[in-house]
């Protein structure tokens, strides 16, 4: 009983000593971290803020960028004032004749697909007439006025493929409500035509329009013509 208390004391004793060693070891090793962190804390906050103005002066350096948007700038208002001082002709508006340039003459053959057939003893018109009548007027009975721009009148010897084509050519390029019309299928027109037209528009600005916009995309023959359906 003494042998065996006695070993009992000893390992008690040895555990005490080794719990001791092991607060020690443990309060230097927290010395030593604080110690290391007090002088490497600062390297670090010194090389961050190194860093953080490489990066700034970095970022900075492509500054000239303003310089080449006020150029663009520039070279815009400039076009921009020449198209203005430069402002396109008006196909439907009137102007001088220069020196050298011979005057207008008077346009001769052809045949008029809107001028009905009581109208054949009369001298050909140089221009369709402003007024189309499609119907017959009635008394109490009013007629709906419309515009529409012709681009073509084919004569029907040359069969409705022409005419076709000349539809499709102004649909390629951006004309909308295109259509065909054979003038020997209405009584009020002269026979003998495919008509190729665009509309009706309810004003004669929106056909001028139209018509201006044929013009600049190929189209330079488009007129308008008032149309008074009964």
């Amino acid at each position: 009983m003494s042998a065996s208390r006695g070993r009992r004391r000893r390992e008690r004793t040895a555990a005490a000593a080794k719990a001791k060693r092991q607060k020690i070891f443990a309060i230097i090793g927290a010395v030593l971290f604080a110690i290391v962190l007090f002088i490497q804390v600062p390297r670090i906050l010194n090389r961050g803020g190194g860093s953080s103005a490489t990066a700034t002066d970095t970022t900075a350096a492509p500054a000239p960028t303003p310089v080449a948007t006020t150029t663009t700038k520039s070279a815009t208002s400039k076009q921009l004032k020449s198209l203005i001082a430069n402002r396109p002709e008006d196909p439907f508006g009137t102007r001088a004749i220069g020196d050298g340039e011979p005057p207008p003459g008077t346009a001769t053959g052809g045949r008029d697909p809107f001028v009905g057939a009581g109208a054949e003893a009369q001298p050909t018109p140089t221009r369709l007439p402003a007024r189309i009548v499609i119907g017959t007027p009635r008394a109490g009975k009013t007629g709906t006025v419309g515009y529409i721009v012709v681009l073509a009148s084919v004569p029907t010897r040359q069969g409705p493929r022409s005419a076709d084509q000349i539809a499709a050519r102004a649909r390629n390029r951006g004309i909308d409500g295109v259509a065909v019309l054979q003038s020997s299928t209405r009584k009020s027109l002269r026979a003998g035509y495919y008509v190729v037209y665009v509309g009706s528009y309810k004003t004669q600005g929106a056909a001028l329009g139209v018509a201006a916009r044929l013009h600049s995309r190929g189209f330079g023959d488009a007129y308008i013509r008032e149309l008074v359906r009964f």
